[in-house]
């Protein structure tokens, strides 16, 4: 593996934000994710849980909830409007007003014809799904208190809601009431409030309240079946199984209890609900539930997504971090700059120094110049950015939020620390997913929101738009680009296409190049080799490819390595390869990192027997010297890292920089979570 020195970043203060809402798409196992600063993420489940978009939101706009219809997505929230989004641009299409206020919660029914919303008005409207867009309906009979839970039953012809202190059942046709349940009230002047209900195929209709209660109802008759009050507060949230013999509710305390249904003893005797078990995955309120199938999904407060199995006993939880998947942190290898990326500004900071040449293995080193924080820039009207960049000189930064791509320059004269934007960019450049700028900094290259790459010729005063890049035809509308890298030389550009393409582009002769043959997962990570027209290409199934794009064909070490077949133990981790970067100093070493760990692979060792391990470097140290010669091979891991948002080499390739934000530092800023009486407390 060799010896770097490791600079251990932690000043980088990302804050991520609480889920608000989760909605599944069962077609293709996606679930998208909405949290409190308004913005969507979408995560392929089948992909290894794979973060593919990230809708930005708007300082004006909250997502309280959201349905998937087909290939489609919805959301509403407090704002009071419904919106469609663009899945390949990554931005609202259009909205439609609610004609209610505030939307506090939303349901597609089973044939995805028809919208339900629930207002503050206290109104539910029906929303017709057309194909072009969402058109109003009608609107059901106006009760007093505000729609905060809704529910459609399976033959789309009845409608539960649940407001404060009661809970109505609907007649879709005629859009009046057939039933009302007045919910008991455990202080006089106090008012309940059902925070979620579901309608089964028999009738029954589940509600949690504010009074921590889960209830079973009998949706004909309004009688009370059960009450289960294993919540210490609010339950929030509820999802049930397919079959519908399984419930799961959470809320404050933050518990996720599961209910499962029993058949009675005898023939003619009701079937039960009993309290299952108990998950603790969350320390704050749990805000929404969904059920994929083979997961409960959970979110909440805490920020954190919890994928808990169905089922499966003995099979982990999988927790994914907050943090997106998407480059957060870039350098400036030659001039030691780190620019960080929030939500709504960039941070330019000046690496600190030893003087130190060498030391002892895990030694702290003194810092003899300190870190330098040198730009801190505001987008404008807090727009949330999609992308930045800078280059490797660190006098070029730029970033693109939803509608434009801005450019600054940050000239190197000594004593002069005024940055300057540069206004006259070309009329033609397109809003930007990623971007990069080039190893000479004299071009920065993006990937528009249309599938499309652009090639900029930098100027202070006049930039160019050199080349606008389309990918080959074929006969489909080109997906959102996932991953994009240029050579160092300043000659290739690599995209790749959430659907798994991955096309090369020729700067030089401005021509398509070649385009790599296509897997089943899409690409997370990609890089150039700094010397030879090589492409490493690393997928969200753990599986990685070196490719010669000048020969169009896969180089011999990839070849070799996917004849003899990756080690078991690295396909089997659940975290995917958010980075890959060559040694500049020496190229046969490979770096590969994903938020929990990094791998350094060497080309020049042998490749790992399948009953071989992998031992982390203090392990490997701690065996017998000839019993560690034979376990070593070309896989080094290092582990330990709970958010590791960044790692990659300087210039010389003797150092590193790895850029971590420790979870308690998060969670430290979290509100105060539920007081709860604990055992020997």
């Amino acid at each position: 593996m060799g010896e770097f020195k490791l600079h251990d970043v932690r000043f980088f203060r990302y804050m991520p934000k609480a889920i608000h809402s989760i909605a599944h798409k069962q077609t293709t196992n996606r679930v998208a994710v909405s949290r409190s600063d308004g913005s969507i993420e979408i995560y392929s489940i089948n992909d290894n849980w794979y973060q593919e978009k990230i809708i930005c939101g708007d300082a004006g706009r909250s997502v309280e909830a959201m349905v998937w219809v087909g290939q489609r997505l919805f959301s509403a929230g407090l704002h009071g409007d419904i919106i469609e989004y663009d899945m390949t641009k990554l931005i609202p299409k259009y909205d439609v007003d609610s004609y209610g206020g505030a939307v506090w919660c939303m349901a597609v029914n089973n044939t995805q014809s028809s919208i339900a919303v629930g207002s503050e008005d206290g109104c539910v409207r029906l929303f017709e799904v057309t194909e072009e867009e969402l058109s109003y309906s009608r609107a059901f009979k106006k009760q007093e208190e505000r729609i905060l839970s809704l529910s459609w039953h399976e033959s789309g012809e009845v409608l539960v809601t649940g407001s404060c202190d009661n809970i109505r059942v609907w007649d879709v046709a005629t859009g009046l009431p057939t039933l009302r349940i007045k919910v008991e009230r455990l202080v006089r002047t106090r008012e309940t409030i059902v925070w979620c209900v579901a309608i089964l195929r028999d009738f029954t209709i589940v509600s949690g309240d504010s009074l921590g209660k889960t209830r079973f109802w009998n949706g004909k008759h309004g009688t009370l079946i059960q009450s289960h009050h294993c919540h210490k507060a609010d339950v929030l949230s509820m999802c049930v199984s397919k079959d519908e013999t399984l419930v799961w509710t959470a809320g404050v305390d933050p518990k996720v209890i599961r209910f499962e249904k029993v058949a009675g003893k005898d023939e003619g005797s009701r079937a039960t609900w009993v309290r299952h078990n108990v998950a603790n995955r969350h320390t704050h309120d749990v805000r929404a539930l969904v059920m994929t199938g083979e997961y409960v999904v959970s979110g909440g407060v805490d920020m954190t997504l919890v994928a808990m199995p169905v089922g499966k006993l003995g099979k982990p939880s999988r927790n994914i971090l907050p943090f997106p998947q998407r480059r957060l942190v870039h350098v400036a290898q030659t001039a030691r700059r780190l620019l960080f990326q929030y939500q709504t500004r960039l941070e330019l900071w000046q690496l600190g120094n030893t003087t130190a040449v060498s030391g002892m293995p895990d030694e702290r080193l003194p810092i003899t110049q300190q870190p330098v924080s040198l730009l801190d820039l505001k987008t404008k009207n807090m727009k949330q950015i999609v992308c930045s960049a800078v280059s490797g000189c660190g006098t070029w930064v730029a970033y693109g939020d939803v509608q434009h791509v801005r450019l600054f320059h940050l000239p190197k004269e000594e004593g002069v620390k005024v940055l300057q934007r540069v206004r006259c960019l070309p009329i033609d450049l397109q809003p930007a997913h990623h971007m990069t700028f080039t190893h000479d900094a004299s071009g920065l290259v993006i990937a528009t929101n249309q599938g499309a790459v652009q090639f900029l010729r930098v100027d202070a005063v006049h930039p160019v738009l050199v080349h606008t890049f389309l990918p080959p035809k074929s006969g489909v509308h080109p997906t959102t680009i996932s991953a994009l890298t240029v050579s160092s030389d300043s000659q290739w550009i690599a995209a790749a296409h959430l659907d798994s393409s991955v096309h090369v582009y020729n700067i030089k002769t401005r021509k398509h190049q070649c385009s790599l043959p296509k897997h089943p997962s899409p690409v997370s990570a990609m890089t150039f080799h700094p010397t030879e027209p090589w492409l490493m290409v690393v997928h969200a199934s753990q599986q990685f490819f070196e490719y010669d794009v000048s020969e169009s064909r896969y180089t011999d070490w990839s070849r070799n390595v996917q004849r003899q077949g990756l080690h078991r133990e690295w396909l089997k981790r659940s975290e995917v390869v958010t980075q890959v970067a060559y040694n500049p100093a020496n190229p046969t070493q490979i770096l590969l990192q994903d938020q929990r760990m990094f791998c350094v692979i060497d080309k020049d060792k042998k490749l790992p027997k399948p009953g071989s391990q992998f031992y982390s470097r203090e392990r490997l140290m701690r065996l017998d010297p000839a019993v560690r010669e034979e376990t070593r091979h070309a896989f080094a891991v290092c582990r330990g890292y709970r958010a590791l948002l960044h790692l990659s080499f300087l210039e010389d390739g003797a150092e590193l920089v790895a850029v971590e934000r420790p979870i308690k530092a998060v969670t430290d800023k979290l509100p105060p979570t539920l007081s709860q009486k604990r055992f020997g407390t």
